[in-house]
């Protein structure tokens, strides 16, 4: 992608990248420190201590229910650092569908031709592992002002016109996906923002989606 990669902090070793992505893999869940050892294969203690540094750095908040320790994403303080775990999650995502890699190029090309800032997020049947031959990746271009939408679904049909997979596309401004996500917070009723929340790879804009979604959720 032609966005400039965000650069892995110092303080991220292995293991704690291992532990966010997982983590970010879904930002509606909680973990506890059990079920984050059993997720990326690594020995209770080790993720124990890294689960307390990463607390202790304020990239994860800790919550105690019950007998258990809840981890969770602390959202407000780290949108680089989570912009770098999206990054990691889109490269292995891309690597192995050298279509979806080439259409994706295609779109961020287009459209930062239109604007620069915008948020790319794939979801749907493809990213869940669960498409079948001729299943539509699903996208959803997140806008700083719905004004452009109409000449960023210009740009869009030429892309989706010679692209060898089929596409569906969903145009929202940052003031709509907003929207989904407090209506999500406040009726806890799911809708596509709970969608993109369970289950995305963001291949453009990561540090806008974050700052987004930022401001609304816990």
């Amino acid at each position: 992608m032609s966005e400039n990669p965000t650069p892995r902090p110092a303080y991220l070793s292995s293991t704690a990248i291992a532990l966010l992505k997982l983590m970010a893999s879904d930002l509606t869940k909680d973990y506890t420190i059990r079920k984050l050892a059993q997720g990326i294969r690594q020995s209770y203690r080790i993720t124990y201590e890294t689960v307390n540094r990463l607390a202790e750095n304020g990239t994860l908040s800790l919550e105690r229910k019950a007998n258990l320790r809840m981890c969770r994403l602390n959202l407000r303080r780290n949108v680089q650092t989570l912009a770098f775990i999206e990054s990691l999650r889109a490269e292995e995502f891309l690597k192995t569908r050298p279509a979806v890699r080439l259409t994706v190029s295609n779109l961020v090309t287009k459209i930062t031709n239109v604007l620069p800032f915008f948020c790319l997020v794939l979801f749907g049947s493809v990213v869940k592992g669960k498409s079948i031959t001729r299943s539509d990746l699903d996208i959803l271009f997140i806008l700083p002002d719905q004004m452009l939408q109409n000449r960023v679904e210009n740009e869009l049909a030429s892309v989706v016109r010679t692209s060898t997979i089929g596409l569906h596309e969903v145009v929202l401004s940052t003031d709509q996906f907003a929207s989904m996500l407090s209506e999500r917070e406040r009726i806890k009723k799911p809708n596509l923002a709970t969608e993109i929340l369970e289950n995305r790879i963001i291949p453009y804009g990561a540090e806008t989606f974050y700052a987004l979604i930022s401001r609304i959720m816990p």
